[in-house]
Formats: structure tokens, sequence, C-alpha cells
């Protein structure tokens, strides 16, 4: 009897260390990337050299140039990043089909884009910041040429408060909330993006962490 005990006792031991690992490498160490990832992404912000404020037009209309300039700008992150973007291009485009039409994002969905490592987040911040400069945008015209162009597609585009992220990942909580943006969408936008459709969507993912 004892020696059965301790058999049990030892295979639920071994069974609390796997868990506790499991717990660990999918979802403990994937957050403290996305965390650390953020802090350095808020930093990189500051090297857009257009730092102007950005007034939308009212009828909330994009213009064409400006569908160009946003969509150059994403082709910039996707070949640069070469290689390690088309590896994770399937899961983009699950987790985009999964969000459309949704009002609400759960970033534990996407935890597993940070499994690997190698800062892939990151990395797109840098060679996005870049592309920026080089199409002349603000972070403020940016962001909204960002929201009326995903609005058009169906999609939404986080309210980002990389603060409050920060501050609930810190407290261990591994499944922030955040609402997401999606306002009425002129026809005139969804004419001019829907030509983009494709590359678009595989990109909007990155959009959750201000990309």
């Amino acid at each position: 009897m004892a020696r059965w005990l301790m058999l049990a006792l030892s295979g639920f031991l071994l069974l609390l260390a796997l868990a506790g690992w499991a717990a660990y490498a999918l979802l403990i160490r994937p957050a403290q990337t996305l965390v650390n990832d953020f802090r350095q992404i808020i930093t990189l912000d500051q090297g857009v050299v257009r730092q102007t404020a950005y007034t939308p037009p009212e009828n909330g209309q994009l213009s064409p140039e400006q569908v160009q300039r946003f969509v150059k700008v994403q082709q910039s992150v996707k070949q640069q990043l070469g290689e390690r973007y088309r590896r994770v291009e399937a899961r983009l485009n699950q987790l985009a089909n999964q969000q459309v039409g949704q009002l609400v994002l759960d970033y534990r969905t996407a935890l597993d884009l940070f499994r690997e490592g190698g800062s892939l987040m990151l990395d797109a911040k840098r060679i996005q910041v870049q592309a920026l400069n080089r199409q002349n945008f603000s972070l403020e015209e940016y962001a909204w040429v960002r929201t009326q162009t995903y609005a058009a597609l169906g999609y939404g585009v986080p309210n980002l408060n990389p603060q409050e992220l920060l501050r609930q990942i810190g407290a261990r909580d591994f499944n922030p909330r955040v609402e997401l943006a999606k306002p009425e969408a002129p026809a005139a936008n969804v004419r001019l993006v829907e030509p983009f459709r494709d590359e678009l969507v595989s990109y909007y993912p990155f959009t959750w962490f201000g990309l």
C-alpha cells in the first residue's frame, strides 16, 4: 500500500510539474515577451519624424493616395520580415478570420505569435517606423487611415492603450481584452480598399500591436 501511495504521489507531482511547464511555455513566457515588446514599441514610435497633429475629413473618406501609402507601409514590413512573415502568415489569416465583425479583442488568442521568440512584432515595428517616414505619415494620420481602412473591410482596430495592457499583464492577467474601433465605412472607402483585401487582411493582427 505504501509503495502504491508513493507511486501515486510521484505521478501527481510529475503532472503538476508538467502543467507548470506548459503554463510557462504556452502562456506566461509569451505574455512576458509581449510586455517587453510593447514597452519597446512605445519607444520606437518616437522615431517617426512627422509628429504633427492630423485633422481627418468630416466625411471620413480616405483618399486614393492615403490608401496607396498605407499599403506600401504594410508591404515594406512583409517584405523585410521575409521568411519570418511567411512562417506565420497562415496563423495571421486564421486570427483575422476569427475577428471579422467583432468589437472586442482577446489578446490571449494571439500569444502564440510570441512563443518562438525572435521579437517578431518588435522587428516589424522597427521596419514600420522607417516605412512611415518614407511615406511621410504622422502617427495620427496613419492611425486614422488604418482605422478607416479596416472598417471598410469589416474589421475593428484596437483602441490601443499600451500602458493599460502592460498593467494588466504585469498583474498576471494573461487575458487582456480591449474594445475595437469600427466606425461606419463610407461606400467610397469600401471601393478604394477592396482591391487590396487579401493582403490587408493577412496583416490585420499586426494592428493589435500598434502596427
